[in-house]
């Protein structure tokens, strides 16, 4: 595997992937950012948030309460709503908001299929499921609440002045929703029940709780052909079996790979991409922030790939680097990765 970097685009603040397209936006003021697509000027300009569905680009302007769509074909501005905003996308079901915090839910034609209160961060066919910092409903589309869970449930917080939080859902697999909190313990609630399973916790104060595994699993992500999550952290990559609540396969990645992922004091922000995990990292004895990416396949238990993006010398006279909330993002042939002075760097895949 070899991927040879083809361009840099500079002044990218933010940027997205979608159906082989490449969007940013890029400008001196917030207000003022101007869009791009594939590099190229598209004629729209203080967005505040955009999506792209099919050939058609949603977003909302600054000062603007209304929201509006973009057509890249015929390049015609409409306004779809006076006065509420687009806010997700999420399986081919647009939400909208309003000021009053009320989130319209429309098919792909705009059509409004309901309306509710809670902004629903996974849609089922007849049921949605919310949170917030200490709970997680599930709700039917009249905001009628079917089960609660309260992170209070899982018994005190490890640490006596930080209280436990609701911080990521996963996702869901065999009928289970998957969450990880604040403070690192990882969950599965039943989504007919709601009744939880304490998979994994990392603090020895929670074994009285009977957790499945007492330990931490790093970064952590559900393959959607197996079902099951796959996880890496500084040294260990672990598989767990969803169904069974259990480790099915675990190993060191420094030791597995003495020439290649050993050389690696730490690594960041590794991404799970099909059988990869994308990762930036830095060496040992190595100084001034993170200058590597890497390519670590999981099945094969080696590093594929890897490149010195920004050199120790480079980060000493620029004081670039990357860093890690900007991770490397694998998209068809190319990667993609931003530095913290908003420059984009493409790889293509030589094949």
């Amino acid at each position: 595997m070899k991927y040879s970097k083809i361009s840099t685009i500079n002044n990218v603040s933010t940027y997205f992937l979608k159906d082989n397209f490449l969007f940013f936006d890029s400008g001196k003021q917030l207000q003022e950012h101007i869009l791009f697509m594939n590099n190229e000027l598209i004629g729209l300009k203080g967005l505040s948030d955009y999506f792209f569905m099919k050939d058609t680009i949603l977003f909302n302007k600054w000062g603007e309460k209304g929201s509006f769509s973009y057509n890249i074909n015929t390049r015609e501005v409409t306004q779809i709503e006076e006065n509420q905003q687009i806010t997700a996308l999420k399986d081919n079901i647009l939400i909208y908001d309003d000021e009053n915090d009320i989130y319209y839910y429309k098919d792909l034609s705009f059509k409004n299929l309901f309306s509710s209160s809670y902004f629903f961060n996974i849609i089922a066919e007849d049921c949605g499921f919310a949170y917030d910092t200490n709970k997680v409903l599930k709700l039917n589309f009249q905001d009628k609440i079917l089960w609660q869970f309260t992170i209070a449930s899982l018994g005190g917080s490890p640490y006596p002045d930080e209280e436990d939080r609701i911080g990521e859902f996963l996702g869901i697999t065999n009928n289970y929703l998957w969450i990880v909190t604040n403070l690192g313990r990882l969950i599965a609630l039943d989504i007919q029940t709601g009744e939880v399973q304490k998979v994994a916790s990392p603090h020895t104060t929670d074994e009285k709780y009977n957790y499945h595994l007492n330990k931490a699993f790093g970064y952590i992500y559900i393959k959607q052909e197996d079902g099951n999550l796959y996880c890496m952290s500084y040294n260990m990559v672990t598989i767990i079996d969803t169904q069974i609540f259990a480790i099915k396969e675990e190993y060191n990645f420094r030791e597995e790979d003495p020439e290649g992922m050993v050389q690696y004091e730490s690594v960041y922000t590794p991404l799970l991409q099909g059988d990869y995990f994308t990762f930036l990292g830095s060496k040992h004895k190595e100084y001034g922030g993170i200058g590597w990416i890497g390519i670590f396949d999981y099945k094969a238990r080696k590093l594929v790939w890897e490149y010195e993006l920004l050199p120790f010398e480079e980060r000493k006279a620029t004081r670039n680097r990357l860093v890690a909330p900007q991770p490397l993002y694998m998209s068809g042939n190319k990667l993609y990765i931003k530095d913290i002075k908003d420059n984009l760097y493409i790889f293509e895949r030589e094949e």
